[in-house]
């Protein structure tokens, strides 16, 4: 995939039971390579989607922002009043 021009951000609600963590880390993992990142480092945002899917409870809905700025991606999943973050390097 071309690299964004700009910085972009992708917003995704799902469900946290199976199979959307799954489907949300295959949908990050594109993401990163839209922003530039390898297909190393779209795995690895897509491992953080997954891990991060898994500390919310069954039966809630996650809401995950992803954010690129430069060669930096954060995610943020949020339920609720509850969030978790994680970042890394493209």
């Amino acid at each position: 995939m071309a690299e964004s021009p700009r910085p972009v951000d992708l917003r995704l609600t799902i469900p946290a039971a199976a199979p959307y963590p799954e489907l949300a880390g295959e949908v990050a993992a594109k993401f990163a390579q839209y922003v530039g990142a390898s297909a190393d480092g779209a795995e690895r945002l897509a491992a953080q989607v997954r891990a991060l899917a898994a500390k919310f409870p069954n039966g809630h809905e996650v809401t995950f922002t992803i954010e690129a700025a430069g060669r930096q991606v954060r995610v943020t999943a949020a339920a609720g009043e509850r969030r978790e973050h994680s970042a890394f390097s493209l």
